[in-house]
């Protein structure tokens, strides 16, 4: 079920695959999740940059410069920030490269991989746990975030899950309401901070937009009613599908990029600790996530390949098989 002999436009990395699913992991660029293949269909569910290809990663560049797409972690901010007497990376820097890891469990039924890696910026660990089995839709991860330091830490955690999208694509998701980056806005310009869900009058909310449209949509909860969300594909049949704890990941960013930003056409579900805008914003309003010195925080993601998708669904229900 594991094969470490791969490699992605010359990127060595870590394949596992079941009876129905594939994914690509790559240590070397930040330990992300470059393909997650549904078999039976052969759709990659993940978006991939059809301008930059895949590479190591290093400190330094614009995260989005060397952008590749696929699955990421953002920690411990998004923007480029400074607090008090530290700098922060643009988009943190779990996404450099690279991450040690080891297999911890390939049986033939189940395939498991441990990766790790120490933050630069904080005094931290990050540790996760990619776990498949035969005949599941599901991908199992387990985090552990661990505070080695002196002090309490405040940070913000994103998962960055680009997704590849067609017209007929949906978001789905579960909350109270919608706030959108004023910046950002694309049809919610006129009152960002009152957006409905799943409709706001006649605008359907979760409806991706073409992309000759050239909108660029930043939208994020007030608050979760249920601690999932969900992006569908009715041409399809299949979605995808993410379960996670809504006490860590208080809400989820949805960033539709169609056509609005260097031409992209893709869209972005992002389970967060924090509202947008960066650290520096998070602790300043008193959103940033805690670790105490020496804590430990541990938990568990759901990464669901759904099928059964018709598009009769609304959008603040699960679609499809879960």
């Amino acid at each position: 079920m594991i094969d470490t002999e791969r490699t992605w436009d010359g990127v060595p990395g870590i394949q596992i695959e079941t009876d129905l699913l594939r994914l690509a992991v790559i240590p070397q660029a930040g330990a992300k999740i470059h393909e997650l293949v549904h078999r039976p269909s052969g759709f990659d569910l993940l978006w991939r940059n059809p301008r930059v290809p895949l590479r190591p990663t290093y400190p330094g560049p614009n995260f989005d410069d060397v952008w590749s797409g696929g699955w990421d972690e953002l920690f411990p901010t998004d923007e480029a920030c400074t607090v008090g007497d530290s700098t922060f990376h643009d988009h943190g820097d779990l996404w450099h490269g690279p991450w040690e890891w080891e297999i911890t469990r390939d049986t033939g039924d189940r395939a498991e991989i441990h990766l790790s890696r120490d933050t630069v910026a904080l005094a931290c660990r990050m540790e996760k746990w990619i776990g498949v089995e035969r005949g599941s839709r599901t991908i199992g991860f387990r985090h552990r975030l661990t505070n080695l330091g002196h002090q309490p830490v405040e940070f913000d955690w994103s998962l960055h899950v680009a997704h590849a999208i067609g017209p007929d694509s949906r978001v789905h998701m579960a909350p109270n309401g919608l706030h959108a980056e004023p910046g950002q806005a694309g049809r919610f310009a006129a009152a960002p901070d009152a957006v409905g869900w799943p409709m706001q009058g006649e605008i359907d909310v979760g409806a991706v937009q073409p992309p000759e449209s050239g909108l660029l949509e930043w939208l994020y909860p007030r608050g979760l009613r249920e601690g999932w969300c969900a992006v569908a594909h009715p041409s399809r049949g299949v979605g995808l599908g993410l379960e996670f704890d809504p006490e860590v990941f208080r809400t989820v960013w949805t960033w539709g990029v169609y056509g609005g930003w260097r031409g992209h056409y893709v869209l972005l579900t992002e389970p967060s600790t924090s509202p947008p805008g960066g650290l520096a914003r998070s602790v300043a309003n008193g959103t940033a996530a805690r670790l105490e010195a020496h804590g430990v925080l541990e938990t568990e993601v759901r990464a669901v390949v759904l099928e059964g998708i018709d598009g009769t669904t609304p959008s603040d229900r699960r679609p499809g098989r879960w």
